[in-house]
């Protein structure tokens, strides 16, 4: 059995204890990635997996470690295979705590990206090579280009502000996975003001941005510094401080203590 079509996954943000954020939108990411992989996936599954984030012992992070950017302490990822079997695995998320900015590197996506139908799928290897590379360019982070536009970060999603006043994610069509914390902050960016849409981020777009942040589960809202080591010097951070704002009402209000109940 192919390894990358084998299982799907999603990364939870931890506490470092018991805690996650955002459980109910993972689980049922995961659901809709295990639907279209064809892996098996119902109620009963999802209560085993609640079971097992309650009692799996987690090598716990103990950490007054506090930052502005809505960085967890810790990630822990949820996966299933063909067979119905959960593995949850555990690790610090201290590397992105440590990134305060965004120095991207620009990665070719591979052909069959639109294939793998913004599923988290098997390894991940087109995310996590990007990444590798970008590590080797001196670069913190990785942008997946498909013909002439980022579809897709390697472990977030980026956002730039139009000077028109709109933000702009990548579009699913085009092979990007979609984000939960996109997701998440929509409502509340729109109340300030500031609507999002879904289409093709082409570097002309980046170009006449106003502001451009990277985020996600473990990137938290992270600022683009660089692209390609092209240093960007936006004229506000109108962006990055009302997505920022956004989350972190978000982060007081969307973590579950698996210890109560």
């Amino acid at each position: 059995m192919n390894s990358e079509t084998s299982s799907v996954f999603t990364t939870i943000g931890w506490d470092g204890e018991r805690s996650f954020f955002a459980i109910d939108e993972h689980l049922e990411r995961l659901e809709n990635y295990a639907i279209i992989a064809d892996i098996g996936f119902d109620e009963g599954l999802k209560t085993k997996i609640i079971t097992q984030m309650k009692t799996q012992p987690f090598k716990v992070i103990n950490s007054n470690q506090s930052n502005e950017l809505c960085k967890p302490l810790g990630l822990v990822t949820i996966r299933v295979n063909k067979e119905g079997t959960i593995s949850l695995s555990e690790r610090s998320n201290e590397y992105n705590i440590n990134c305060n900015v965004i120095n991207a590197i620009t990665i070719t996506a591979p052909d069959d990206i639109k294939e793998k139908l913004g599923v988290k799928l098997g390894e991940h290897l087109p995310y996590k090579n990007a990444y590798k590379i970008a590590k080797e360019y001196e670069g913190n982070a990785a942008l997946l280009v498909y013909r002439d536009a980022v579809i897709d970060g390697d472990r977030a999603t980026l956002m730039v502000l139009d000077k028109d006043g709109t933000a702009w994610v990548s579009s699913e069509e085009y092979g990007s996975i979609k984000s939960i914390t996109v997701g998440l902050i929509k409502d509340g960016l729109l109340k300030k003001g500031i609507p999002i849409s879904f289409g093709k981020i082409t570097t002309d777009l980046i170009l006449r941005s106003s502001d451009a942040i990277m985020l996600g589960t473990g990137l938290g809202v992270t600022r683009i510094h660089s692209i390609d080591g092209r240093i960007f010097k936006f004229p506000n951070s109108l962006l990055f401080d009302n997505v920022k704002s956004v989350f972190s009402e978000l982060m007081k209000e969307k973590w579950t203590d698996l210890n109560e109940g």
